[in-house]
C-alpha cells in the first residue's frame, strides 16, 4: 500500500513539472509588432506626391495583395485555377487608387527600383498581364525625383479614363459579364 501510494506521489510530481514546462513555453499568440514601417522612405515620399496629385478623387492604399482585387475566372481545372490563385495571392501592390466614393478599384501603381532586375522585370510583366486581363490599369513609375504633382495627376486620371472606355466598349456576354467574345 505504501508503495502504490510512493508511486503515486512520484507521478503526480512528474505530471506537475511537465505541465509547468509545458506553459512555460506555451503561448497562444506569440506574435509581436514588427519594427518596420510599411513604406520605405521613397515609398513614403512617393505616396505623399500621389496624393497631392489625385487629391479628393481616391483613396490610396498601400501594400495590397494582387488577389484581393482579382479573380480567377472561372471555367479552369481546379489544378490551374489553385495555382493561378497561388500566384496572385503572392504578389503585392504598391498602390491601388479607389474611388473615394464607392471604393471601387481604379487602378493599381508600382515604384519600380532606379535598376530593374531580371525578376523584377519577370513580376511586372505577370502583373501588368494580369491586371490588363482584369482590365485594370497599371502604372509604373521609377522611384526617381522631379514628378510633378500637375503632370502626375493628368497621366493618372488619364489613364482611368482610357480604361474605363475599354471597359464601356467591352461589348457583354449572355451572363451579362463584361468580357471579350470570342469570334
Amino acid at each position: 500500500m505504501e508503495i502504490i501510494l510512493l508511486l503515486f506521489v512520484v507521478v503526480l510530481i512528474a505530471v506537475a513539472i511537465i505541465a509547468s514546462r509545458m506553459s512555460e513555453n506555451y503561448v497562444p499568440y506569440p506574435y509581436k509588432l514588427k519594427d518596420v514601417s510599411l513604406c520605405t522612405a521613397q515609398e513614403d515620399q512617393f505616396l505623399t506626391l500621389l496624393e497631392k496629385s489625385v487629391g479628393d478623387s481616391f483613396r490610396i492604399f498601400t501594400k495590397v495583395r494582387l488577389s484581393d482585387i482579382v479573380t480567377v475566372r472561372s471555367g479552369l481545372s481546379s489544378t490551374a485555377r489553385k495555382d493561378a490563385h497561388n500566384k496572385a495571392s503572392q504578389r503585392i501592390l504598391d498602390y491601388v487608387l479607389c474611388d473615394i466614393h464607392t471604393m471601387q478599384v481604379k487602378a493599381a501603381i508600382e515604384l519600380e527600383p532606379g535598376q530593374s532586375s531580371l525578376n523584377q522585370q519577370k513580376r511586372n510583366l505577370f502583373l501588368k498581364n494580369t491586371l490588363a486581363a482584369a482590365g485594370l490599369p497599371f502604372l509604373r513609375f521609377k522611384a526617381k525625383p522631379g514628378y510633378r504633382v500637375a503632370e502626375l495627376h493628368d497621366y493618372i486620371h488619364g489613364k482611368i479614363r482610357q480604361a474605363e472606355h475599354v471597359r464601356a466598349a467591352v461589348p457583354t456576354n449572355k451572363d451579362k459579364n463584361k468580357q471579350p467574345i470570342a469570334a
